[in-house]
């Protein structure tokens, strides 16, 4: 399984809970040909991993983990929650000069707060949240610093837990907006994560769901990475197969890393 997983969670994260070498340790054993770490790095105070970035410990964790890496390529990034209004205060707290990838992830939207919980969708109603949340997501890829768009579309978490449906169609709902949005990724070179994190959810798809990364590659985009969203047992690496068959169905041949900031095709045939 030629797969370079771009987002995984050590327990130098809040929310997770395994160490960066026995990650890399078991990617190895599972045939795994990259790990793309990231930790937290989140400065909105409603976020649960709130603070909770150190930069210092986070490298020691990291060279440790390299130690475990028996040919397997391990890759520093981190996840900036709203960077387009945090860049400023994460640039305090990390030198993006020293990893080799960015991912910008949006897990709030300012009027209505976090959204991966049930606790946003009793404000409005579902269609006002989640055109909030594509135009916010908008503005985070137009204005950031940063390599990857993390799990777009992520509020079916939240709209999931609440007991609502999810399985409507965003470029059927919304297909300017988010025309807007996967043009800003590759007008800026940004890509487009496929998170199967949501596979083991109540919404049992991925983010972004299929019929966006269809629209995706008929608009000419072709940076894709795949993630699991790893944060703890029993969920290591969860999914990847069924993304990277995914992107095959759609037409896909190959994913990106990111080496330096710089990005790096690999075939996933």
């Amino acid at each position: 399984m030629a797969i370079i997983d771009m987002h995984v969670h050590t327990d130098d994260s809040p929310d997770a809970d395994i160490p960066a070498a026995t990650l890399l340790a078991r990617a190895a054993a599972e045939g795994l040909a990259g790990v793309g770490f990231v930790a937290h790095l989140d400065l909105n105070p409603d976020d649960y991993c709130y603070g909770g970035f150190n930069a210092e410990g986070y490298k020691r964790s990291l060279v440790r983990a390299e130690e475990k890496a028996q040919g397997t390529l391990l890759l520093r990034g981190i996840e900036v929650g709203e960077p387009h209004r945090f860049e400023d205060a994460a640039a305090k707290v990390a030198d993006y000069s020293k990893f080799d990838f960015i991912t910008g992830a949006l897990h709030a939207v300012r009027e209505g707060g976090m959204v991966l919980g049930p606790e946003a969708w009793g404000r409005s109603t579902p269609e006002e949240i989640i055109r909030e949340y594509i135009s916010e997501t908008l503005e985070m890829t137009t204005t950031a610093d940063m390599d990857v768009l993390a799990h777009f579309g992520l509020f079916r978490r939240g709209m999931a837990m609440a007991g609502l449906d999810t399985s409507f169609d965003e470029t059927d709902l919304f297909p300017e907006e988010v025309d807007a949005v996967l043009g800003a990724l590759i007008e800026r070179k940004i890509a487009l994560e496929v998170n199967t994190s949501g596979l083991r959810r109540l919404e049992k798809t991925t983010y972004p769901i299929p019929s966006v990364i269809r629209r995706y590659r008929q608009m000419g985009g072709r940076m894709i990475t795949l993630g699991s969203d790893t944060h703890r047992e029993p969920w290591v690496f969860y999914g990847l197969e069924e993304g990277r068959k995914l992107l095959l169905e759609i037409g896909f041949s190959e994913a990106y890393t990111f080496v330096n900031r710089t990005p790096e095709s690999y075939s996933i045939i």
